[in-house]
């Protein structure tokens, strides 16, 4: 098991390699994508598809922070391209690849792409959404450490409430965030968000806070050069000073700020706008030609705002069919991925599978070979301990013989010096003696005895 776990991690392994240079290369697009979005050059020209590679590169050998990054910049591309459902798919696969119980999660990141998410809520009017992700990237800019974007993220939440027609909640977010730009030093952007409130103060005619906030924003906003003309596109101003005047019974000023937005301003909002003033000026001054005429003006150019507006609804609905082309696209890819994920996974499998079996006959003739060797083992220690006997009867055996033989060859010397002296004794020995000797023997005299007595017999 030890070894299927260690071949299975080094496939895994194998499978997971890349190289140095890749890695590199992954690195230089995503600081240059980084780059084009911080200096508001458009992501285009291809740059989805680098970083649509970019993001599967790191969803396979990243961490979660550059996996964040890449789906991020990614969804910037899609914005820039137009595709705006796309740009939202990508920005929530960016949330869902943090990790936001890591101590060293990106947080300023997650503050983009929850700040990104809501300027595209706004785009397309979905203006709860937009209040949620405001929400979220204040709460991560604050965890981040980012005082500037956390503020500049709370004051967006009044975009929501202004088109939400919640106009107690845009004053209080206005007014309180301005507090904090001007508690952490950034007073400009205080000035500004002050402006804001305009539309809502003179229309409840609180003029001393109007007249002192107009006073702010023109003096430390610096949308405003040394001749009070305003930044351009930002002409709409000149109505909110127009209609502040007005209510104040200031009516040449008035005229000027309304005729002033209807030559500066080049769109159709701040024409209509201009035209508007001028008309209700008119009115309260009881000239009903020149009022009927900015009217009709007005009339014609709020035909052109509805125009405009359904440019936008189209443009919004060509976003939907872009996300859908892209969808599709997505699908298609998708479905390659799988097809290649099964074939590796197939490739895998079969290569556990050889080298489970390879293992298997491996372990099989291990076991056989080891039972061979402890046979032939075993065999080997009974032939040393047989050896071993043997010598051993061997040297008792050569010891006992030893002993008999030096015994029996002590007993054959006795015996050999003991018929030494009766050969001796018998040589000294005289015929005579030997015939006295022989019929003095218990066998001679036994055989007279036997001859006497059959004498006898024979004489009577």
């Amino acid at each position: 098991m030890k070894n299927l776990v260690l071949i299975f991690a080094l496939l895994m392994t194998l499978a997971c390699c890349t190289s140095e240079a890749d890695r590199e290369r992954m690195r230089a697009l995503l600081d240059r994508a980084d780059s084009m979005n911080r200096a508001y050059i458009p992501m285009t020209d291809g740059m989805d598809s680098l970083l649509l590679e970019a993001t599967r590169f790191y969803d396979r050998h990243g961490d979660a922070d550059q996996q964040v990054r890449a789906h991020y910049l990614l969804g910037c591309a899609y914005r820039d391209m137009g595709e705006a459902p796309a740009a939202l798919q990508s920005y929530q696969d960016a949330i869902d690849r943090a990790d936001t119980t890591a101590a060293d999660c990106d947080y300023k990141q997650l503050c983009r792409v929850y700040a990104q998410m809501a300027q595209i809520f706004y785009e397309q009017g979905l203006y709860r959404e937009q209040l949620e992700s405001s929400r979220h990237s204040a709460m991560y800019a604050w965890k981040g450490k980012d005082t500037l974007a956390a503020l500049m993220s709370y004051e967006q939440e009044s975009q929501a409430y202004r088109n939400l027609n919640m106009p107690d909640s845009l004053l209080y977010i206005c007014e309180h965030v301005a507090g904090l730009y001007r508690k952490y030093g950034y007073t400009r952007y205080a000035s500004r968000s002050l402006g804001n409130t305009l539309r809502i103060l003179i229309p409840r005619q609180e003029y001393d806070k109007v007249r002192n906030y107009m006073q702010i924003y023109e003096s430390e906003s610096g949308y405003f050069d040394s001749l009070g003309n305003i930044q351009k596109g930002r002409e709409i101003y000149y109505r909110i000073k127009g209609l502040y005047f007005l209510r104040t019974n200031v009516l040449d000023s008035a005229e000027h700020y309304f005729r002033k937005e209807l030559r500066d301003g080049k769109d159709f909002n701040n024409k209509n706008a201009g035209a508007l003033g001028l008309a209700a000026l008119y009115q309260s001054l009881h000239q009903p030609d020149s009022a009927a005429k900015y009217s009709l003006y007005a009339y014609a150019m709020n035909d052109s705002v509805y125009a405009h507006r359904a440019t936008k609804d189209i443009e919004r609905i060509q976003a939907m069919y872009n996300y859908q082309r892209f969808q599709l696209k997505a699908e298609k890819e998708e479905r390659a991925v799988d097809r290649a994920r099964i074939a590796i996974i197939f490739i895998i499998l079969g290569f556990v599978l050889l080298s489970l079996l390879f293992l298997f006959l491996l372990r099989r003739y291990r076991h056989k070979k080891q039972a061979e060797i402890l046979r032939l083992s075993t065999d080997y220690e009974r032939a040393v301990s047989d050896y071993e006997t043997a010598c051993e009867e061997n040297e008792l055996l050569r010891q006992s013989g030893k002993d008999i033989i030096e015994y029996k060859t002590q007993e054959i010397a006795s015996l050999q010096k003991l018929v030494s002296q009766y050969e001796q004794q018998w040589q000294e020995v005289t015929q005579q003696d030997k015939e006295e000797a022989l019929m003095n023997s218990d066998l001679v005299c036994a055989f007279c005895d036997m001859a006497i007595g059959k004498l006898g017999t024979i004489v009577r």
